[in-house]
């Protein structure tokens, strides 16, 4: 892993110099090691940002953040040296509601956007259940509900020292996205890819394709087998299909001088 001196990102692969850039928010409770694949798989011409937030992994003694609000308001400080190509912002289950406030909060501060969002494993902003309560249930339930996702490893949920250690980022990641009241706006000015699985629990069709409400530009929903997790069983295919979409929307971004 490439050392990176800003704590918020973390380099899974060295620099590639690309034209392009992913940057890359994980899933409830999740790092950079969430996006280990991609660094294989990505192409050379696009260079993997992954975001590290507080109360993980290298900065587990720091205090997790607990609100949308001030979530964004940080990132886009702590991304701007990161916007200097074309970049797109890619979001795992929670991390893609995140990368969708984040989108909106550099067009209010008139900051360079993304040439594209990737929402993966997310119901659309508007249709997010924000009264499930995850954030406050009790400990065995969370494991359970947890472990019926499959996106968090065994080993960490039946282990109670390592549990102890991930229970509080995953508990403010979850208060992130349930407690965020979603405000209808103008719809975002970059193409927006949705993917997701036809047997996630997480997730509907309807709900993903309200996604599209969010953009004035392309909109396209890719559906794989499975449950939650196909973002790892078909890896290779999303992020191909991630690297296409990117240089597309960076090269129709160019053209138009924008």
């Amino acid at each position: 892993m490439a050392v990176s001196t800003n704590p918020w990102t973390a380099r899974l692969r060295p620099e590639s110099g690309g034209r392009l850039r992913l940057i890359c928010l994980a899933h409830a409770g999740g790092g950079a090691a969430t996006f280990r694949g991609f660094a294989q798989d990505l192409p050379p011409d696009i260079d993997l940002c992954v975001v590290r937030l507080p109360g993980r992994e290298s900065r587990l003694r720091e205090p997790p953040v607990r609100k949308m609000g001030e979530l964004v308001s940080l990132l886009g400080d702590a991304l701007a040296d990161q916007r200097d190509v074309p970049y797109g912002l890619f979001g795992y289950c929670s991390g893609a509601l995140t990368a969708f406030e984040l989108a909106r909060y550099l067009r209010e501060r008139g900051d360079r956007p993304p040439a594209a969002l990737f929402a993966c494993a997310c119901p659309s902003p508007a249709m997010v259940l924000r009264d499930s309560g995850v954030h406050d249930m009790g400990r065995e339930e969370l494991i359970e509900h947890l472990s019926a996702l499959g996106i968090i490893p065994d080993t960490i949920l039946s282990t109670p020292g390592l549990f102890d250690m991930f229970e509080q980022s995953v508990r403010a990641d979850y208060e992130v996205y349930e407690t965020h009241e979603y405000v209808a706006d103008e719809p975002l000015d970059l193409p927006v890819s949705v993917f997701g699985a036809t047997g996630d629990p997480s997730t509907t069709v309807p709900t993903l394709l309200g996604w599209r409400e969010e953009t004035t530009r392309a909109f396209s929903l890719r559906l794989f087998p499975g449950d939650h997790g196909f973002f790892e069983k078909d890896r290779r295919t999303l992020t191909a299909a991630v690297a296409e979409d990117l240089r597309t929307a960076a090269a129709a971004r160019t053209g138009a001088g924008r």
